[in-house]
């Protein structure tokens, strides 16, 4: 009866341990990055490069990189005020090829005005060394875009962070003046 007493203590103190490490590890995980007219979360061990200075504001950027500690994964966001042009993400003919794409247009229901244009897209290293997929979003009538990314070196590794990447997409957060 001790014995079974004795484990089942030292279960629960294991399980404790283990639930109060998950919290509070989960809370220093995540780090804010603010742009100049948007935020979002990373992991806090990734390596964050801003990119395309803000074209209508005279601190922050309008683009950033997020790079795992190991190098095989890339996190990228581009939230400028306006619309513009992600072009530190544009396709390299010499180095890279486009591997798919889907295009979808339909009225914007959460602005209630113009159409969103969503267009999904994949471009791969010819020498297969990575892949770097992205979902563009616009409205050309409200002047509005944003894309989101992430550059993998293979389908496992896009596996393995998946689930993070998607808590990076949900974490972002625009704003207006």
């Amino acid at each position: 009866m001790a014995k079974k007493r004795l484990i089942w203590i030292c279960l629960s103190l294991i399980f404790l341990a283990s639930t109060t490490y998950a919290v509070a590890d989960s809370e220093k995980e995540w780090e804010l990055f603010e742009g100049a007219w948007f935020s979002v979360e990373y992991p806090l061990e990734f390596q964050v490069r801003p990119s395309l200075k803000s074209r209508t504001s005279i601190k922050g950027c309008d683009s950033a990189f997020f790079t795992s500690p190991d190098g095989v994964v890339e996190f990228y966001v581009f939230s400028p005020q306006w619309n513009g042009d992600p072009s530190d993400i544009a396709l390299n003919p010499e180095t890279e090829e486009s591997v798919s794409e889907k295009i979808d247009n339909k009225p914007d229901k959460i602005q209630h005005y113009g159409i969103k244009t969503v267009r999904w897209f994949t471009i791969a290293a010819k020498d297969k060394s990575y892949m770097r997929s992205y979902v563009d979003t616009e409205n050309k009538d409200l002047r509005t875009r944003f894309v989101m990314g992430i550059k993998y070196r293979d389908q496992d590794v896009y596996n393995n962070y998946k689930e993070i990447y998607q808590k990076f997409v949900k974490s972002l957060r625009q704003y207006a003046d």
